[in-house]
């Protein structure tokens, strides 16, 4: 791992980070190769399926205020967004 270097404050709370430029440079590759492949298995989504989740979207909050329905957490939102291949898989 790099020297990293804190920039603080006067209270002494970290609000910047120096780090070398060789590791800058290792990881700014690795965000592009990471925002090239998001980009490249991002799906596509027409209007009418936009629109269409989002009416869902609006009926399942009007059952949740009702008491009809509960909604997921979260923590499983996320692994569904995973599963489903909108996120990428840590």
């Amino acid at each position: 791992m790099a020297s990293l270097q804190y920039i603080t404050d006067k209270k002494g709370h970290k609000k910047a980070v120096i780090i070398p430029i060789k590791e800058w440079e290792k990881y700014q590759k690795a965000l592009n190769l990471l925002e090239a492949k998001q980009k490249s298995e991002a799906p596509v989504f027409t209007k009418k399926e936009v629109l269409t989740s989002l009416k869902e979207a609006v009926e399942e909050v009007k059952l949740y205020r009702e008491g009809k329905i509960e909604l997921q957490t979260a923590d499983n939102f996320l692994k569904e967004l995973k599963q489903e291949g909108y996120l990428l898989k840590s």
